[in-house]
């Protein structure tokens, strides 16, 4: 994965995030007291998106939140949301930033598979916690509908591992407190209880993205059967990749929240390549061959037809339409 990729992928589903993203309250109840968010804690939110965890965090009280997020327009908008003076958004890599304090409770919430180098970020944010303050990855589903989620983007996403293999990677800077690996939700917490000054750093790992998707699509196959494949070539400049695509893996869900979450991503993910292959045809006006930019002009009209189904369908799942 290349950071420029990932963030160049979220500025686009940036407008629509809030509108696509949907809570189950209960499970972020869990999250929370596992994280340890209660009054006059200071938190730090990493991958934050637009703040879609910031309303529970003062909510239970929270002393300050400090929230970070890669993608300038995701920061932007949370910023415009919160602004009150016990709220700082930040726009940066959280494995590269001095927040210049340390924090009770370390939040990554739905983002985890988006991080390129893993035990790094692991490491760098146990640094930023205080002593006996806690470190979370947490996921609103299960681990199958996370990667079944993310099947289509390994480009910027890597497989989410088992809460055991992420404990095991908590546990070379943590005490391990927290492990939820089941068919509603994920979850790894772990309390600073050592000096990690003397704990040397990992060391920084590149990812092979093709190897990466090759296993998350392997993985999906031995899962599930009556698999087909299908070959997606990305032809949009510095996003180029290779996948085979697993419709069945799209049925991985457990209720009505997860599918809003699920066909949403979908949704903004289709009305990228819309506007892709609408640049494709102008190209090809450009370089004489109008015949060809005619056919895929019509094929853009149908794509974007489908894309309005799918949206009303959408709503009518969010209770926006009857």
């Amino acid at each position: 994965m290349e950071k420029k990729e990932i963030i160049d992928f979220f500025a686009r589903l940036a407008p629509g995030w809030d509108d696509r993203n949907s809570k189950n309250s209960d499970t972020i109840s869990i999250i929370l007291d596992n994280a340890g968010i209660s009054a006059g804690k200071d938190v730090l939110d990493v991958a934050c998106g637009t703040g879609i965890l910031i309303p529970d965090y003062l909510q239970r009280g929270a002393a300050s939140v400090t929230a970070i997020d890669i993608t300038p327009e995701m920061a932007e908008i949370a910023a415009k949301k919160f602004t009150q003076e016990n709220v700082k958004i930040l726009c940066g890599d959280a494995a590269e930033t001095d927040f210049g304090k340390k924090f009770d409770s370390i939040v990554v919430y739905n983002a985890f598979p988006h991080f390129p180098d893993q035990e790094f970020m692991i490491y760098r944010l146990a640094c930023a916690l205080k002593q006996g303050g806690i470190l979370t990855v947490a996921h609103g589903m299960s681990r199958d509908a996370v990667n079944s989620h993310h099947a289509g983007v390994s480009h910027v996403s890597r497989s989410l591992m088992s809460g055991e293999d992420l404990a095991g990677i908590f546990s070379r800077y943590l005490t391990v407190t927290a492990v939820i690996d089941n068919e509603m939700m994920y979850q790894v917490a772990g309390r600073l209880e050592k000096d990690l000054s003397s704990v040397q750093p990992p060391e920084k790992e590149t990812v092979d993205n093709t190897k990466e998707g090759n296993r998350i699509m392997n993985e999906h196959e031995h899962e599930h059967e009556h698999m087909h494949e299908h070959t997606h070539e990305h032809f949009h400049e510095h996003h180029h990749h290779d996948h085979d695509h697993d419709h069945g893996d799209i049925t991985a869900f457990e209720n009505t929240e997860q599918a809003v979450m699920i066909l949403g991503y979908m949704l903004d993910h289709n009305r990228s390549h819309a506007e892709e292959l609408h640049e494709i045809c102008h190209r090809l006006e450009a370089t004489g061959e109008e015949e060809a930019a005619e056919y895929l002009d019509r094929a853009v009209d149908s794509f974007r037809e489908g894309n309005d189904l799918m949206d009303k369908a959408l709503r009518i799942l969010k209770k926006e339409e009857e």
